[in-house]
C-alpha cells in the first residue's frame, strides 16, 4: 500500500513537470508568435504609411508645380502690362526729362 501511494506521488509529480514543461513551451510559442505577429503588423503598417506618405509628397509636389507655373503665368502677363506701359510713356518720360534738362 505504502508502494502504491509512492508510486502514485511520484507519477503525480512526473505529471505536474510533464504539465509544467509543456505550458513553458505552449508559452514560449505562443509569445513568439505574438512578437512575429506584431513585427509583420508594424512592417505592414509602416509600408502602408510609408506609400501615403509618397503619394501626399507626389500630390504636394503636383501641386506646387502647378502653383509656380500659375505664378509665372501672372508674372508673365504683369511684366507685360508693365513692358506695354512703359513702351506707351518711353517717349513722354524723355521729352519731360529733356525739357527739365534743357528748361
Amino acid at each position: 500500500m505504502a508502494k502504491d501511494m509512492l508510486d502514485a506521488i511520484c507519477d503525480a509529480e512526473a505529471r505536474a513537470q510533464n504539465s509544467e514543461l509543456n505550458a513553458k513551451q505552449t508559452a514560449a510559442q505562443m509569445a513568439a508568435k505574438a512578437k512575429h505577429d506584431a513585427a509583420e503588423l508594424i512592417s505592414d503598417r509602416e509600408k502602408k504609411a510609408r506609400a501615403e506618405a509618397d503619394q501626399k509628397l507626389e500630390k504636394a509636389k503636383a501641386d506646387g508645380e502647378k502653383t509656380v507655373a500659375e505664378a509665372a503665368g501672372q508674372a508673365q502677363k504683369k511684366c507685360g502690362a508693365i513692358s506695354a506701359a512703359a513702351d506707351k510713356n518711353r517717349g513722354k518720360v524723355i521729352k519731360k526729362a529733356a525739357d527739365a534738362l534743357l528748361g
